[in-house]
């Protein structure tokens, strides 16, 4: 059972371009009634069929969250193609601490699957064309 309960409000979009910076936000509390703990993270995981669960590369981004409301932002800006497995997770105390017998982790959110492909340059959504003329020179 998880003491912090994660909820995401804004998940990442399962498909991501690299080099482009997203937001993941939510909320997070202690026993559903406390301020949140201070240590957010968003876990993620580089997924490679060929590699071993134990050496897929991890790493992990800070989120703050805010005091009282508890809710809370993190950034992630994904610098390679491929398959991504993200989780939020909590911890008592910064993620070196594990080593000296903290239990590292207090609470998840679901996994969002990601999949990052090639950067997206130029595009643009909801364009609209309101008036054309031909200028000639």
């Amino acid at each position: 059972m998880d003491i912090v309960k994660i909820e995401i409000t804004l998940p990442l979009p399962s498909e991501v371009a690299v080099d482009t910076t997203y937001k993941i936000e939510g909320t997070a509390k202690v026993a559903d009634i406390l301020s949140p703990p201070p240590w957010l993270y968003a876990q993620v995981q580089k997924k490679d069929w060929y590699k071993p669960d134990i050496i897929e590369e991890t790493i992990y981004e800070r989120g703050f969250p805010m005091p009282v409301t508890g809710t809370f932002s993190i950034d992630w800006r994904p610098k390679k193609k491929g398959i991504y497995e993200v989780t939020i997770v909590a911890t008592p105390a910064p993620l070196a601490l594990p080593l000296i017998g903290v239990p590292p982790i207090t609470g998840e959110s679901e996994m969002m699957k990601v999949n990052v492909g090639e950067e997206q340059v130029g595009e643009f959504t909801e364009l609209k064309i309101t008036k054309y003329e031909k200028i000639t020179v």
